[in-house]
């Protein structure tokens, strides 16, 4: 074995993946995704294209990246629906929810898969990565779900989709919203379930407009023709005390 050559050496580190859904982002993607790959950890960025750059840009990394052109996306272009289908569909391993407008930092998956180990040595919990540019960020804005978790949480809204009209057995995001805060209520979810942590040290950048730095983009214009849509199911289902796989 070529000692001098480190891309020899079997990699014993658990894989991750990471999912999120993209749009008309190709320079923000493309910098995230350079991000992941320049941490050298092993890892899986799987991307919902919602247009035919994006699957473009996510030909350019070959191995590190794979992507569906999901008719899901086009249909109804929020994140809620290519992020569930991602999971139905690519994800295999411990598996963090992501943004394409954030950058890892180089120590961050190294860390996060570390603590979750530590925390959950069979992996069925989560740890939130911390947003260092935005400190008093949501903590579970960016999870990172062991495997296990992911498996075990599949069957528990298997029930509750049948007499909804929507989503599909194993959604991890409910399926009523387009695109605004499907991420708050898995978080609610989780602090519920309590098997979680915050790891302040894996850190990554997050460009959001609102806090992070960011400049409005097409994704969050669209986003924002559904935000009232979205903002009454919130609150109808902050009123009823439910949430998504554990009841409804």
């Amino acid at each position: 074995m070529d000692r001098m050559n480190p891309t020899t050496e079997p990699d014993s580190r658990r894989p991750v993946d990471l999912f999120l859904g993209s749009i008309r982002r190709a320079e923000k993607l493309t910098a995230m995704i350079e991000s992941v790959r320049d941490t050298g950890y092993p890892a899986r960025v799987l991307v919902a294209a919602g247009d035919l750059d994006t699957v473009r840009t996510c030909e350019r990394y070959p191995g590190l990246v794979e992507c569906v052109y999901n008719t899901e996306v086009n249909q109804r272009i929020g994140c809620t629906a290519p992020l569930n289908f991602l999971l139905r569909s690519l994800v295999r391993n411990d598996a963090l929810f992501c943004t394409d407008d954030c950058i890892f930092a180089p120590d961050s998956l190294e860390v996060a898969m570390t603590t979750l180990y530590e925390k959950f040595p069979d992996g069925d919990g989560v740890v939130g990565l911390a947003q260092e540019n935005i400190p008093d960020g949501y903590p579970l804005a960016f999870p990172l779900f062991g495997k296990q978790f992911l498996d075990r949480f599949r069957n528990l809204p298997a029930a509750f989709t049948a007499g909804l009209g929507l989503g599909r057995e194993g959604d991890l995001f409910w399926p009523g919203y387009f695109h605004c805060f499907n991420d708050a209520e898995i978080g609610l979810t989780i602090q519920a379930m309590g098997n979680w942590v915050f790891e302040p040290r894996a850190k990554l950048r997050h460009f959001h407009p609102e806090c992070g730095g960011g400049e409005m983009d097409h994704t969050h214009h669209h986003a924002l023709t559904f935000k009232d849509e979205d903002a009454l199911l919130w609150g109808e289902r902050r009123a009823k005390g439910v949430l998504w796989g554990i009841d409804q």
